[in-house]
């Protein structure tokens, strides 16, 4: 059977887009089929290849080249259809992505025989409530995020499994996945999480009090965020993106997905040797 290859690239990184032809060129020499996204396929002049909706079924496995966003922006679609991604960093820091461009087709080659560790990640849905009624939804692998658009002081009020939990002056809050615990999250003091655990973070972004902390919950829990008594601009977001604006009590509900990211993994205890070697963690800087 024909293996065939979907590609997602950065929209901006020039060096991605040279690469991208390179990897288009090295599969098609092995009879391999290449799909890639709409706009992928247009900025690389590659029409033929263009692929969406239900076209991306097919696909073996998908390649994004690019940073952490671009995996995330795979996994909205992969997640939902099983597909697995393999994340070749090309960004600025890059925890999820799992190679580099000048070992991606020693790889490859094994790939495309079927040789393949698939590692399962867990993802949040969330959804947006006013009056009673569903007005966004969104489905995402890092974060949900509730923040103010212009730095003004947010009440959050917060509850957990079905009952009031807290009220929080904050800035916003961060529901995160283990995956998201080094985005985000871990710049608004949370935890870093192996992102094999099953579990969900609540972390406050600046909280006006000194008796909050970051806390871990149980993956199962439902997390509900209530606006009181806003008066300034207030975003919505999931994994970074399509802000939607939120209004005086609205309902934030952030809960553990159905879907999952399969992430292609390469090596062993990778996530560990990436939080060393991105952070110096352990290392005294003084030396």
């Amino acid at each position: 059977m024909q293996r065939s290859v979907g590609i997602i690239v950065h929209r901006t990184k020039l060096e991605a887009w040279e690469f991208a032809a390179q990897v288009i060129a090295w599969l098609q020499a092995r009879q391999v089929g290449v799909r890639l996204d709409e706009e992928s396929a247009r900025k690389l002049q590659r029409p033929e290849l263009a692929c969406c909706g239900d076209e991306w079924e097919g696909v073996d496995f998908v390649i994004t080249l690019g940073g952490d966003g671009t995996i995330l922006t795979a996994a909205r679609m992969a997640a939902p259809r099983g597909i697995p991604i393999l994340g070749v960093h090309m960004g600025r820091f890059g925890f999820i992505a799992e190679t580099h461009p000048d070992a991606l087709f020693m790889h490859l080659e094994k790939l495309i025989e079927g040789e393949m560790n698939v590692e399962e990640r867990m993802m949040l849905g969330a959804e947006v409530w006013r009056d009673g009624e569903k007005v966004q939804h969104s489905l995402g692998l890092n974060e949900v995020i509730v923040k103010s658009g212009d730095a003004s002081l947010l009440n959050l009020q917060t509850r957990l499994a079905g009952a009031p939990f807290a009220t929080y002056p904050a800035d916003g809050m961060i529901i995160a996945t283990p995956t998201g615990s080094t985005a985000y999250a871990l710049s608004a003091g949370g935890p870093i999480v192996a992102p094999t655990v099953q579990a969900l973070i609540i972390a406050p972004i600046c909280p006006h009090t000194l008796n909050v902390r970051p806390m871990i919950v149980p993956c199962d829990e439902q997390i509900e965020i209530i606006l009181e008594m806003q008066s300034g601009d207030v975003l919505f977001k999931v994994d970074g993106v399509d802000p939607f604006a939120l209004q005086d009590g609205d309902r934030v509900v952030a809960h553990r997905s159905a879907f999952v990211t399969r992430l292609i993994v390469l090596g062993h205890a990778t996530f560990y040797r990436k939080v060393r070697d991105r952070y110096l963690y352990g290392e005294r800087l003084n030396e």
